[in-house]
């Protein structure tokens, strides 16, 4: 690069700007659980998952590449997949999940249900639908809620 023409220089930078790119970008790789949700950096792409968005979380081979299979933790969400691409392994057994993946889906999930357990809003159980009632009934369920207040919170603060 140093005794070769114009061009030389300009490609022979830019190649060594692209590497320490990489080599800057790699630092910041990986995982990480917070109180909020997951937050996934891999070399491409920054992406943040909060915990009430996720469904499920479960192991799920992708290919890679042209012959490879890679297997990695993918978090399920209501409409779309996250894959954690930086947690993929790669993979000779088409048929098995390797131990790392499936220690690391087991510790997601862990994660999940501690969040969901402390979640006013996605760990509270549905109510169960009432059976068919008349107009009548209704109504008068309706009053009922209405004037008796707040009833169903707890009075513990």
């Amino acid at each position: 690069m140093a005794d070769g023409p114009w061009y030389g220089y300009v490609f022979g930078g830019l190649w060594s700007l692209m590497g320490g790119t990489v080599a800057w970008r790699s630092f910041r790789m990986g995982t990480k659980l917070t109180a909020e949700g997951i937050t996934s950096n891999s070399l491409d792409r920054q992406a943040t998952i909060l915990w009430c968005d996720v469904h499920a979380i479960e192991p799920a081979r992708r290919r890679n590449l042209i012959f490879f299979h890679t297997i990695a933790p993918t978090v399920r969400l209501r409409g779309s997949k996250e894959t954690l691409t930086e947690l993929s392994l790669l993979s000779i057994k088409k048929d098995s999940v390797p131990e790392r993946t499936a220690s690391q889906v087991a510790e997601l999930q862990r994660a999940l249900t501690k969040h969901r357990i402390n979640c006013p809003r996605c760990g509270a159980q549905p109510k169960a639908l009432a059976t068919s009632q008349g107009l009548v009934a209704r109504v008068r369920s309706r009053l009922r809620s209405l004037f008796s207040g707040n009833s169903d919170q707890s009075i513990v603060r």
